[in-house]
């Protein structure tokens, strides 16, 4: 057996043991960290181990280390958090710059009114919105971008907007 072979196959058993003895901790800590949300936590956990199965592969030797894995673990959830941050803040300022086209505009909503009414939206109805509203798609394109006949998306916007619209006037009478 080729002397390449052999370390790559020692490399992926390496790997592999270090996963099933790690995977549960770095799992435990996502899920405390996102509280809880599973496609987050299940997100950032693969990512962590791809960095792991990368840096290993490019001969970094502390990669299969509980120590380097839970540094890159808290790398990826800062990251995570940054780039949500980044995203609110350029979803706030899109949406307020164009509330006049959406019927919720009457309300006086605030960046933060609009961000809490959607993170409670279906993740279809928060899409369109933010294909529509924020990245200026017309409805053509964002059927395109779903995979819809334009009647369908016209109507799912309907539905989205009224979802958000009461979202609202509920947010409004607590």
């Amino acid at each position: 057996m080729d002397a390449t072979v052999a370390g790559t196959a020692d490399l992926r058993s390496a790997v592999a043991a270090f996963y099933d003895r790690s995977i549960r901790e770095v799992y435990r800590y996502f899920h405390r960290a996102t509280a809880g949300d599973r496609r987050l936590t299940e997100d950032l956990t693969q990512e962590t181990f791809m960095a792991c199965v990368s840096a290993a592969g490019n001969g970094i030797a502390d990669a299969l280390t509980m120590p380097w894995l839970m540094g890159v673990a808290r790398h990826k959830l800062v990251d995570h958090y940054r780039r949500k941050g980044r995203e609110d803040r350029r979803l706030a300022l899109a949406w307020s710059a164009r509330t006049e086209e959406v019927a919720v505009s009457q309300f006086d909503l605030t960046g933060d009114d609009v961000l809490s009414a959607l993170s409670q939206l279906t993740d279809l109805h928060r899409l369109v919105l933010v294909l529509r509203y924020v990245d200026e798609l017309s409805v053509g394109e964002v059927a395109r971008e779903i995979g819809r006949s334009v009647h369908a998306t016209e109507s799912l916007l309907v539905r989205a907007r009224r979802s958000l619209e009461q979202l609202v006037k509920e947010g409004r009478d607590d």
